[in-house]
């Protein structure tokens, strides 16, 4: 009768290797590279009527998976300030790929048209839009440099710095853009050339240990859904001015000979002078101070100045306001507007005006 008795089963450890290659492959926060063969085989041995043996398994192998994943991520935290009418303006973001293997990644610069609370209101377009790849790495960029328009071969765990680049259009009233940069996994392994976007395995098909599944791991990111192998960020313009324009009228308001009926531009007629003061955006303009030289041939009218919220013009040049006196001292220059006549020139000064509310300063001069 046979005695069989089994020592030990020992295992020879896993024997790493590329596929289609010898090398061994180190595993980095990615995990281990897709396409690495994990060979696998066991050993036993025993005993039969006092005679050592010993048998070795077949080799178990399978190829790894590739785990699609990758964060795009807005640079800076803030929305990049501009100007009407600049152009190329910059807003930059980070690709990172978090895949198992070497990607390429397709890119997608878009607007929002939605405002996002956390983010700001959006309320203009940018045009010219356009993306490229920081190609030197220094995180700036360089016009006629930075050309490339996707992400080419990049390695597991590696940062790319993408730009965002657009036109802001020369129109007041609007300050705040929200573009977008989405990055879409693609093949990689061929260089100078952007892969096709990857396709995820179906869910219900059993792995097959001879090829390479690929499974999308991406979360949930600024407006994109998750496991879709891509990834997204968001990010503005602010345009950080403003434009005010100022309407000057001259109404007549009295002459010495005809009164107040259709006065005539006599002598001794009276002038009422209009500043309006209209702010077309997008920011609110403070601390203004307005002068205006007295023409010649005319005649200041002492204590005439009123400043306030404008009217709709003409004889009825301020809605709501102050009279001022003619020096810049006094009760009278404590409230929130001032005004002055230093023999030449009238001043006013208002704290602010508004998109919403034009400001006005009115004084009136005698025809000599």
């Amino acid at each position: 009768m046979y005695n069989r008795r089994f020592k030990s089963i020992l295992l020879s450890g896993l024997a790493i290797t590329t596929f289609g290659a010898g090398a061994a492959q180190a595993a980095g926060a990615s995990g281990t590279v897709a396409g690495t063969q994990v060979n696998n085989t066991a050993s036993v041995t025993y005993t039969v009527g006092g005679n050592a043996g010993s048998a070795n398994s077949n080799q178990s192998s399978f190829l790894v998976d590739k785990k699609v994943n990758l964060t795009v991520a807005e640079v800076g935290g803030q929305a990049t300030q501009t100007s009407l009418g600049a152009t190329n303006q910059v807003t930059t973001f980070t690709v990172t790929n978090n895949t198992n293997s070497i990607q390429d990644f397709r890119l997608i610069a878009d607007q929002q048209n939605l405002s996002i609370p956390i983010i700001g209101v959006d309320n203009f377009d940018v045009t010219n839009e356009r993306v490229f790849v920081d190609s030197n790495g220094n995180g700036v960029y360089d016009a006629g440099v930075d050309t490339k328009t996707y992400i080419d071969e990049l390695a597991p765990d590696a940062t790319v710095t993408v730009f965002i680049v657009a036109d802001i259009p020369n129109t007041p009233g609007n300050n705040f853009a929200i573009v977008s940069l989405t990055a879409v996994a693609a093949d990689g392994g061929t260089s100078g050339s952007l892969g096709a976007d990857l396709v995820a395995t179906p869910l219900t098909q059993v792995d097959d240990p001879t090829k390479v599944d690929i499974v999308f791991a991406d979360g949930v990111s600024y407006g994109d859904l998750a496991r879709n192998g891509q990834n997204r960020a968001g990010d503005a313009y602010q345009i950080s001015g403003t434009t005010l324009n100022v309407l000057k009228t001259a109404t007549l308001i009295s002459d010495p000979v005809d009164g107040i009926i259709a006065p005539k531009a006599i002598p001794g007629a009276i002038v009422q002078y209009c500043m309006r003061v209209s702010n077309a955006g997008p920011n609110t303009a403070t601390s203004l101070n307005l002068t205006d030289a007295l023409p010649a041939n005319m005649t200041y009218v002492p204590g005439s100045i009123v400043v306030g919220t404008a009217g709709v013009g003409g004889a009825n040049c301020i809605l709501l306001g102050t009279s001022e006196d003619d020096d810049a001292t006094g009760a009278d220059e404590t409230d929130l507007y001032g005004g002055s006549w230093d023999g030449t020139t009238v001043r006013a000064m208002m704290p602010q005006v508004t998109t919403l509310v034009p400001m006005a300063v009115q004084f009136q001069a005698t025809v000599n």
